[in-house]
């Protein structure tokens, strides 16, 4: 649009020129003033034509360069509208491309191969991690113990708190187990004989006699060496194949209580 009005100005003005030009060269040679007062009239009509022109187009390029900067502004203005929509729509975008990938069937536990035949092939990874997207799937030993996704974090927190639990359930037995082991093994042979069968169980070895006493907190196992005269109780089995937790002189017969009376 600019260019054609600037093409129409600079006509007019040529033109202009051209008859005012024209028509003063025939006044002043004073050869024809019939043809002078002619082009002069033409000059008046094209000096008028051009000041109309100019009034015409003039507003229409104030117009169109108002426009011009309007629309460019609106522009900018519909761009800084958008531009937190377009955020949202690039965080929602990412969100999607981080939440494709479903974990429900991963468990706690599987090897790497296990997890890329549910999950296939990783985004990234390296010895210890597999990446999926944004999310994280965490080995050791080959072994998926943790990791970024909800339903496998929230697993590794159920485990762990379990395996607290058990280990201080584990602690507190072994500590019951140890005072029972005791009692067990300063018992005398005389009352270990009166209640076998019913508190407790009996077998003759190579070493001597052994007995079982079954508690609360686990089996417990007697040996009664009698080349040595020592006792050894143990958890879990007899001898290399258990833990021993008690060990002292066995004690052969209930000691006697000594009553006295005076006269």
């Amino acid at each position: 649009m600019t260019a054609i009005i600037n093409t129409v100005f600079l006509i007019s003005f040529i033109a202009f020129l051209y008859f005012i030009g024209r028509g003063t060269l025939k006044f002043l040679t004073n050869k024809d003033t019939k043809h002078s007062f002619k082009y002069g009239l033409l000059s008046l009509l094209v000096s008028l034509v051009f000041m109309v022109i100019g009034i015409i187009f003039d507003p229409a390029i104030k117009s169109s360069s108002e426009s011009n900067n309007y629309n460019s502004v609106n522009s900018d203005s519909t761009t800084s509208k958008k531009s937190p929509d377009s955020t949202s729509q690039s965080h929602s975008s990412k969100s999607s491309r981080s939440n494709k990938y479903d974990f429900s069937k991963v468990k706690l536990g599987m090897t790497k191969s296990q997890v890329t035949a549910i999950m296939g092939k990783p985004t990234d990874e390296n010895s210890s991690t597999l990446m999926y997207g944004s999310d994280d799937l965490d080995f050791q030993n080959d072994k998926l113990f943790d990791g970024s996704p909800d339903e496998v974090h929230k697993a590794a927190i159920k485990k762990e708190k379990t395996e607290a639990n058990e280990s201080s359930k584990k602690r507190v037995n072994e500590g019951q187990l140890k005072s029972f082991a005791k009692v067990f093994g300063q018992k005398d042979v005389e009352t270990l004989q009166k209640y076998v069968g019913s508190a407790y169980s009996s077998i003759e070895t190579s070493q001597g006699m052994a007995y079982g006493w079954k508690t609360d907190y686990g089996m417990l196992y007697r040996l009664d060496d009698s080349k040595t005269g020592i006792t050894h109780v143990y958890k879990d089995g007899l001898g290399d194949s258990g833990t021993q937790l008690y060990v002292g002189q066995t004690i052969k017969q209930k000691q006697r209580r000594n009553y006295y009376y005076y006269n």
